[in-house]
C-alpha cells in the first residue's frame, strides 16, 4: 500500500497496515450492523450494507481513517419470527466490542469509531462506550445516540423532496433508498410493499415483535425510494457525523495538550 491507497482494513495485508499507522492513519471506524429481515425486497445484510457505506464515505472525510471489517450482528430478538434473522445478546455485542477494540489497540491504532446502523445497537454501544474508554489506551468514540440517526435519515428524507417520515426507520423509503445507492443489484424493487404506517409502541414491539405490527416486517412505505433520494440521505448522515467526530477529536487533542 502506498499514499494511504487502501480504506477498509480487510483489504490490507498486514504490512499495508503497519505503513498506513507509520503514515498518521491511525483511526479505525468500526461498522455495527445486523443479519435480520428487511422485507421481502431487502437482504438480510442491509444495516451492514448501509452501515459500511456511512463508514466508508466518513474515513473519506476525516482523511486519516480505515474502516474496520463491519460487526454484522447485533440484538434483533424482535425480528425472529422472520427466518434467517440472527440475533445476538446486548452482552455478547459489549463483550465482542471490548475484544475488537483491545485488538485494535494492539495494532497500534490510536482511536476507534463506533458506528452503529442497527437501531438494537445503539443501546449497547452506549453501555459499553464509559468502560471501553477507560480499559484501553485509545481514544474511543461512540455515535449511539439512536434518537439522532434516525432524526438524520428523516431530515434526509425532507431534503430529497419526499414528504414522508419513519418514526421508526425499517425496510421503508429510508432503507431502500440507500440500498438502491450504494447496492441496487441487491433490492428487489418489484416487490417493494407498503408496510405499516401507523404508531408503534416499544415496549409492544420487543415484547411481541415487529410481526405483531407487520406481516411483510416492513415499517413505512418503500415505494417512494430512488437511489438519488438514498444518495441525498447518505450524504446528509455522513455531513452531520464528519462534523461530529471531527469535534469529539479536536476535544481529545485539547485536552491532550493541557494535560501536557
Amino acid at each position: 500500500m502506498t499514499h494511504l491507497e487502501v480504506e477498509a482494513l480487510t483489504e490490507c495485508t498486514w504490512r499495508d497496515v503497519e505503513t498506513a499507522i507509520d503514515d498518521g492513519r491511525t483511526t479505525v471506524i468500526v461498522p455495527i450492523g445486523a443479519t435480520e429481515q428487511h422485507g421481502p425486497h431487502l437482504p438480510l445484510r442491509t444495516d451492514t450494507t448501509i452501515g459500511d457505506a456511512i463508514a466508508e464515505r466518513l474515513a473519506n472525510r476525516l482523511g486519516d481513517a480505515l474502516v474496520g471489517p463491519a460487526i454484522p450482528f447485533g440484538p434483533s430478538r424482535e425480528h425472529e419470527a422472520f427466518p434467517g434473522t440472527v440475533s445476538i445478546s446486548p452482552r455478547t455485542l459489549r463483550t465482542l466490542l471490548g475484544d475488537y477494540v483491545a485488538s485494535l489497540e494492539r495494532s497500534g491504532f490510536e482511536r476507534v469509531v463506533l458506528l452503529p446502523s442497527h437501531g438494537g445497537s445503539f443501546a449497547s454501544v452506549a453501555a459499553a462506550h464509559p468502560e471501553l474508554a477507560c480499559s484501553h489506551d485509545v481514544d474511543v468514540v461512540a455515535i449511539d445516540d439512536l434518537g439522532r440517526y434516525l432524526e438524520l435519515l428523516n431530515e434526509g428524507l425532507d431534503r430529497a423532496g419526499i414528504d414522508h417520515r419513519e418514526p421508526v426507520v425499517h425496510a421503508g423509503a429510508v432503507e431502500t433508498a440507500v440500498m438502491l445507492a450504494v447496492d441496487p443489484d441487491a433490492v428487489r424493487a418489484d416487490r417493494a410493499p407498503d408496510g405499516y404506517d401507523g404508531p408503534v409502541s416499544a415496549a409492544k414491539l420487543y415484547r411481541d415483535g415487529i410481526d405483531a405490527y407487520s406481516p411483510n416486517g416492513v415499517l413505512g412505505d418503500a415505494r417512494p425510494a430512488t437511489a438519488d433520494v438514498g444518495e441525498t440521505i447518505l450524504e446528509h448522515v455522513v455531513d452531520a457525523y464528519a462534523a461530529e467526530v471531527r469535534d469529539e477529536f479536536e476535544a481529545l487533542r485539547r485536552d491532550s495538550r493541557e494535560v501536557e
